[in-house]
């Protein structure tokens, strides 16, 4: 017998204490592909006075990563990349209530004042593949369960008239493997973000949550074929000698995972305008040499199913802004060929990025 994807399910859920198994009630999405990976970092040992075979082999430390790509529906699981969701003035706080007495929250995901490695938001993921009730002996089920998982990056990206792709590579600390069926959970009924459902500006100005598209409709980039963002939080597992000194360690697993410094990059794929893009990336508009200095500008992605980014919020609103904050021009390409439309595709680094997700989820904790 073999197995199908169809009957492969994702589920997560948010760790209270890291590294402890937590109810994996949380839906990701629609998910398009895991690939869990674990090694065992096996030891190959020779010996004087044997023979030019093996000694023996002996396991290493164990090791976990994994990759998975979904469809963009809710941002539930963007606090886990982002580190935070800080609406109020507490860090990780929670969202800001937009309407007293009503579902709508605005999360504010990115700021400055992240939590420390050992409050960094962890998970726990299940990864099972039903083939049947898992009653018989040698049921073909298999149900893993990794907990203490971080990520180490993450990337939301769009093309042209289709659904926008969140990329995730991450750690985890342990596994647990068992043969019983997929936890139930509430799945979203939202369709995915498309990329045709928001806006893309270039400004030099202060963005935030409430700054309306109205005012930002000057600053559109109209010819964007496709945007890339990606975040990485640099991540580090540690083990120790004996490993164990908590009841959640194994003595071959990692004792931790954590974040380091993190990075972002936004690529953007344009049809070529004119040379206002190229002097930017000479160090500022009406530049005509290479610039001693580089202008920083705000570059703003607006995806939004129902509602306006910025806009006074109502009932149903469902929306992001992802502003990548302080954006320096890395690459440029212009290129041309016969038949072909002129492109323009961009590399740009930034300082910071804030995500803002408009929903009606009250907590992404």
């Amino acid at each position: 017998m073999v197995s199908s994807g169809y009957s492969q399910y994702v589920r997560w859920g948010n760790e209270t204490v890291y590294g402890s198994a937590s109810a994996t009630s949380k839906d990701l999405g629609a998910v398009q592909s895991i690939s869990p990976g674990e090694k065992n970092n096996l030891t190959k040992l020779r010996t004087m006075g044997g023979t030019r075979d093996y000694k023996t082999v002996i396991p290493g430390k164990f090791e976990i990563s994994g990759s998975t790509e979904y469809f963009l529906q809710g941002g539930d699981f963007l606090r886990q990349a982002f580190g935070e969701d800080s609406g109020t003035s507490v860090v990780d706080g929670g969202p800001v209530v937009l309407s007293v007495g009503s579902t709508v929250y605005k999360h504010v995901m990115g700021s400055a004042a992240s939590p420390g490695v050992n409050s960094f938001p962890s998970f726990t993921l299940e990864f099972t593949d039903y083939e049947d009730d898992g009653s018989a002996a040698d049921t073909a089920n298999l149900k893993r369960t990794y907990t203490g998982c971080r990520v180490n990056t993450l990337g939301i990206s769009g093309t042209v008239d289709e659904a926008v792709k969140v990329n995730v590579d991450w750690l985890a600390k342990g596994v647990e493997v068992g043969t019983g069926a997929a936890t139930a959970v509430t799945e979203y009924t939202e369709d995915p973000f498309v990329f045709y459902d928001g806006f893309v500006y270039s400004t030099s100005g202060t963005i935030v949550g409430d700054t309306t598209q109205a005012s930002l409709k000057n600053n559109a980039l109209c010819q964007v074929m496709s945007f890339d963002f990606s975040i990485n939080n640099n991540c580090e597992a540690g083990w120790y000698i004996a490993g164990t000194c908590g009841a959640t360690d194994s003595t071959r697993g990692a004792k931790f995972i954590i974040p380091k410094g993190r990075d972002y990059e936004l690529t953007l794929g344009l049809h070529y305008k004119n040379k206002e893009m190229y002097e930017r990336f000479l160090g500022a508009v009406g530049a005509t040499t290479i610039s001693k200095t580089m202008n920083a500008s705000q570059i703003v992605i607006d995806l939004a199913k129902s509602g306006s980014p910025g806009s006074v919020v109502a009932v149903g609103d469902h929306y992001m802004r992802l502003v990548s904050i302080g954006s320096l021009f890395d690459t440029i390409a212009i290129n041309g060929s016969p038949e072909d439309i002129v492109t323009n595709d961009l590399t740009v680094f930034c300082t910071s990025t804030k995500c803002y997700f408009v929903d009606n989820v009250a907590s992404y904790k």
